[in-house]
């Protein structure tokens, strides 16, 4: 591996987090019940969501990991926006606490808060 993905190797569990929506109003993962599993091996990904209990999202696909940057390419998704793009975050890894930030420009549009859980 010509990475530091191995790391990050596991299933991992979303314990917190927010969004910016659509809207410009952050939208706190807690309160709209929002949960997620991911699971990553050397060099792919797959996710799925559920808020409120329901289906809300999921996909997979390539990722790197690198000088504390974490980029996701989907291949496969629910949502057929998300195919072709790279959604890159800041990363910072805490033992088993991941911390994934993404920024548009200046704006934090995402920040989530995995605990490894296998």
């Amino acid at each position: 591996m010509t990475n530091k993905s191995w790391t990050l190797v596991g299933a991992w569990e979303l314990v917190s987090g927010s969004y910016l929506g659509d809207d410009g109003v952050l939208i706190d993962y807690g309160a709209a019940e929002i949960k997620s599993l991911k699971v990553l091996s050397a060099r792919k990904f797959s996710f799925v969501t559920t808020a409120k209990g329901a289906f809300y999202a999921a996909g997979g696909g390539d990722y790197t990991a690198e000088n504390g940057k974490y980029a996701e390419m989907p291949r496969l998704a629910s949502h057929e926006s998300m195919l072709g793009q790279r959604f890159e975050f800041d990363f910072v890894l805490d033992g088993d606490i991941w911390t994934n930030t993404r920024w548009r420009g200046d704006v934090q549009v995402e920040h989530e808060v995995w605990k490894r859980v296998g």
